[in-house]
């Protein structure tokens, strides 16, 4: 992944997240998310009770994707197409919290609500563009 990429997701702090739906619509929402380098995987937490969850309960990956940058001013976005699924195994929490709430930390006031559920996204596909370079600067898998 190149760096340009990994600098971006480590500054900016909300995506918008679109999830294909059981009955086939789509369903997007801003949210806040954390992520890792190797692989790149994007951490969302949110309510089992939430609308993008209708697909998500059963643990199967299903077809959605991100968007980070809307900022105006950078002119800078990163598309990614991939899966996104709920995170079942509870062991896996405690890493991923230690990446969320460094990233989030007022976050960490819904880590013992029953209701709150992480997903993870990995990315098929993705493109940055940075159109405050002369020329614009694409870079895609």
């Amino acid at each position: 992944m190149d760096q340009k990429i990994l600098d971006f997701l480590a500054k900016e702090k909300v995506s918008a997240l679109s999830v294909c739906m059981p009955d086939g619509t789509c369903h997007n929402a801003a949210m806040h998310y954390s992520h890792i380098a190797e692989p790149l995987t994007i951490y969302i937490q949110t309510e089992n009770t939430s609308k993008k969850m209708a697909g998500l309960k059963d643990g199967q990956p299903v077809a959605a994707s991100v968007v980070v940058g809307f900022n105006e001013q950078e002119m800078k976005t990163l598309q990614m197409d991939g899966q996104i699924q709920l995170i079942a195994d509870a062991s896996k929490l405690p890493d991923i919290h230690k990446i969320r709430y460094a990233k989030h930390p007022s976050a960490e006031q819904y880590k013992s609500d029953p209701a709150t559920v992480f997903l993870a996204f990995t990315p098929t596909w993705y493109r940055y563009t940075d159109y405050k370079t002369a020329p614009p600067t694409f870079i895609e898998s």
